[in-house]
């Protein structure tokens, strides 16, 4: 559970799951002072850095030596939906046939899986 609180100035805002603490603010052209990561780019880095752990994980449960490893993740929405562009550059002396597999593993990333199905909200007294 993620528990978030406002700071003093307009929309920077504290998060914290009890361990880890980090700010979010919402952009200037929005009214706040981008003074931290937007929601939407936390959308983005939760997909990126999920994959990203996915793809080391998937190496290291089948002996790849996999080096550095970059993903991204861009966030598309509009009135018609909603549309995550992601990527993943493995480094160079990879095969090809062990860069399908690794891609191919992306999809198991467990964010990757949640975002691909419905979602609903469900609003609980506090």
């Amino acid at each position: 559970m993620i528990t978030s609180k406002n700071k003093q100035a307009d929309f920077l805002t504290e998060f914290t799951d009890g361990k880890y603490t980090a700010e979010c603010d919402a952009p200037v052209a929005k009214g706040g002072a981008d003074g931290a990561f937007t929601p939407m780019a936390l959308l983005e880095a939760s997909l990126s850095a999920c994959l990203n752990i996915t793809l080391r994980a998937y190496a290291n449960n089948h002996g790849l030596e996999l080096g550095d490893v970059e993903t991204t993740a861009t966030l598309k929405s509009d009135d018609k939906g909603t549309v995550f562009e992601y990527s993943a550059k493995v480094p160079e002396g990879i095969d090809e046939e062990q860069k399908k597999r690794l891609l191919a593993a992306l999809k198991g990333c467990p964010v990757h899986g949640i975002l691909s199905k419905p979602i609903s909200f469900e609003l609980k007294n506090s």
